[in-house]
């Protein structure tokens, strides 16, 4: 474990989409197919049951968080709580019990949890610039192994990762 000035444990954040299961081309599949609704109020009032159920697993991420070297915890936007507890009864469901914050989708992640010293592994470059600017290490996913979030934003400064075996591995050479 690594530990920060003050004594504390060093922690990592996952992010859900885009990197435990991937909703994210779920979504965008049937939200192309429909006419006259914000993309926000598609996503809040989708069929969240349905979709993790029916969401590919990103590169054996469940057996990576079960087996975790570290202080691990998974940091997931919500715009509803039907999405957020679709995803924790997914969760458990697979026997993943770490610890989970859901965030409001009005509110930073790093507002939620304290990003000073931690690690945050996700998939957009926007919560990646947040984490990092309020003192957090922030570690860029994409399971094709792309320099592009799915709002297609570059990612020109963070390492990138396209599976979580770092969770289970050495995980020095991504924060130095």
């Amino acid at each position: 474990m690594f530990r920060l000035s003050k004594g504390e444990l060093m922690k990592v954040y996952v992010d859900f989409d885009g990197v435990i299961l991937d909703t994210d081309s779920i979504i965008d599949l049937e939200y192309s197919k429909v006419n006259n609704i914000k993309r926000s109020d598609f996503v809040k009032n989708y069929n969240w049951d349905k979709l993790v159920n029916e969401a590919t697993i990103i590169s054996n991420s469940l057996d990576n968080l079960k087996n975790s070297k570290y202080e691990t915890y998974i940091l997931s936007k919500i715009s509803s709580m039907n999405e957020g507890i679709a995803k924790v009864r997914y969760l458990r469901d697979n026997e993943v019990f770490t610890n989970i914050h859901l965030v409001p989708t009005q509110v930073s992640k790093s507002d939620m949890v304290s990003a000073k010293g931690n690690i945050l592994i996700d998939d957009k470059v926007y919560n990646l610039e947040e984490w990092e600017n309020k003192g957090g290490i922030s570690i860029f996913f994409n399971k094709d192994n792309l320099d592009f979030d799915v709002r297609g934003n570059k990612n020109t400064k963070y390492k990138k990762i396209n599976s979580l075996d770092l969770l289970c591995n050495d995980i020095k050479e991504y924060i130095d």
